[in-house]
């Protein structure tokens, strides 16, 4: 177990991913999920096995679900921050929220996935980037107005 009681590999894969959050220095909520998506392929194919590894430990209960969901709050909360700060105009009224992070991430994850099951390459991923950024652009921009 490392810190506040997670586990190291859990830890890592959060911490990670708040200091990628952290170095996307985007402007607009347009740049900000285009670096994110890119940042997100290059990252899941470099630390699959870590992933896989702390899925799996989830998965047999060594790492308590509670842990795992807090972790995952903690970085859902973080992107959540991060887009609101740049929706400087307000256009994408549910970035506000947890839901408009949840959005975002639910894309990735389902993307992920289907990396892992072999349906895509990440050169794929970075290929229809373009188009799961206009994906989730629609997306984040019809709730809540």
């Amino acid at each position: 177990m490392g810190t506040y009681g997670i586990d190291s590999g859990l830890k890592k894969l959060e911490d990670n991913y708040i200091q990628a959050l952290n170095l996307n220095e985007s402007n607009t909520i347009e740049q900000f999920i285009e670096t994110f998506l890119y940042d997100s392929w290059e990252y899941n194919e470099e630390n699959m096995e870590l992933i896989i590894s702390v899925m799996g430990r989830v998965n047999r209960g060594d790492i308590h679900q509670t842990i795992f969901s807090q972790s995952f709050d903690r970085m859902i909360t973080h992107l959540q921050k991060k887009l609101s700060k740049v929706d400087h105009d307000r256009n994408f009224p549910i970035v506000h929220s947890k839901t408009g992070a949840s959005i975002l991430v639910s894309f990735v994850d389902g993307m992920i996935i289907q990396y892992f099951a072999g349906i895509y390459s990440v050169g794929d991923l970075r290929k229809l980037t373009p188009q799961l950024k206009q994906s989730i652009l629609n997306a984040i921009s019809i709730s809540g107005r």
